[in-house]
Order: C-alpha cells, then sequence, then structure tokens
C-alpha cells in the first residue's frame, strides 16, 4: 500500500491500523462497561443504591437496616454524603441510618407483601455512637441529619450523571481531538 511516495509494509499497516482503532476501541469498551454497572460496582454506588432501597422500606423483616463501618456500602456511602452534608470532625461515624417513617404504606394480603413506600422526605442521618443501641436515647450532639431518603436517592443519581458526564462528553471530546489529530497528521505526511 502506498502511503505518498512511500510503501507501507505488512506490518507498519497493522501497526497503523492499530494505532487507528486503539481509542475508538477503549471508548467502546468504557461505554459498554459503564452500561453494564461495572463502573458503579467499582465505585461502590450499587452499593449505596442498595442502602437507599433499604431505607425506603418500612415492613419487610429488614427493612431499613442501618449502615455500619464494616459493612462493605459504608466507604461509598460516607463519601456520598460527606460531599453534600458536613459531618462532625471531633467524632467518628459510627452509624447512618433513617429515622422512624411519619408516613409509609403497604399492600398485600396476609404475611405477603406485594408493594410498600415510604415517604423520601423521611430524615437520614448519620450517629456518632452504634446504633441499634437498647434504651439509649439520642440528643442532637450524637447524630447528624445529612439529609433525606429522597436525597439520598437524588444524589445517587447524580453521582451517575456526573460519571456519565465525564466518561461520554469530556473523553468524547478528547478522543475527537486526538482523531482530528491523527487524520490531520496522516494529510501532512501524505504532502510532505
Amino acid at each position: 500500500m502506498k502511503n505518498g511516495n512511500q510503501v507501507l509494509k505488512p506490518t507498519k499497516l497493522w501497526l497503523e491500523l492499530t494505532k487507528a482503532a486503539i481509542l475508538p476501541v477503549l471508548y467502546l469498551g468504557l461505554v459498554i462497561i459503564e452500561r453494564n454497572g461495572t463502573i458503579d460496582h467499582w465505585r461502590g454506588l450499587d452499593l449505596v443504591d442498595g442502602v437507599a432501597k433499604n431505607f425506603t422500606l418500612s415492613y419487610t423483616p429488614d427493612a431499613s437496616k442501618p449502615v455500619y463501618p464494616d459493612d462493605a456500602a459504608w466507604e461509598p456511602l460516607i463519601k456520598l454524603i460527606e460531599s453534600h452534608s458536613q459531618l462532625r470532625t471531633d467524632k467518628q461515624p459510627q452509624t447512618v441510618a433513617r429515622f422512624v417513617a411519619t408516613l409509609s404504606t403497604k399492600e398485600g394480603a396476609g404475611d405477603q407483601i406485594f408493594s410498600e413506600w415510604t415517604s423520601p422526605s423521611t430524615p437520614v442521618a448519620v450517629l456518632y455512637r452504634r446504633w441499634p443501641d437498647p434504651g439509649a436515647t439520642f440528643p442532637p450532639a450524637e447524630y447528624t441529619i445529612v439529609g433525606t431518603i429522597g436525597d439520598l436517592q437524588s444524589w445517587i443519581a447524580e453521582s451517575k450523571s456526573d460519571f456519565h458526564f465525564y466518561l461520554h462528553d469530556i473523553v468524547l471530546g478528547i478522543l475527537a481531538l486526538l482523531v482530528g489529530y491523527w487524520v490531520w497528521h496522516i494529510n501532512h505526511l501524505k504532502r510532505s
């Protein structure tokens, strides 16, 4: 194959094709792993999403289960909370839990629940001691209300949307610049 006045050897041709294809293939790979949830899993957002869904439950046996530092969801949950709320610096968080819902409902027959709903305005708090602690009362100094169940769900969606923006829009823009440069470089070589 000729490139201007030069003849490309098969090895060099494959090298040029590989260089041309690597960025689009990497981008396609990123799109696929984002779409199938792998990136959310790496970031721990699937675990945080599970916590948010659990906080919306009020009637099932594990409804609104608190999250503790030894739980897998703890670190990504605390990171998400800290990106939207100010926690106390003089105490270490020990539990993330939601308040008792003042409004919730369920549909079902007997012991079987078909669906349930808990008000998204139910507060979520970071507690500076482990809970539940039988008979313990919690003065306001022992917890920080960080938002609501609805806020938590919104923060998860916002985090996914922000990452999607960085992945698709920024990476696609950089890819377009690199492909543009590559096309210019090829055309420049042809003219030389």
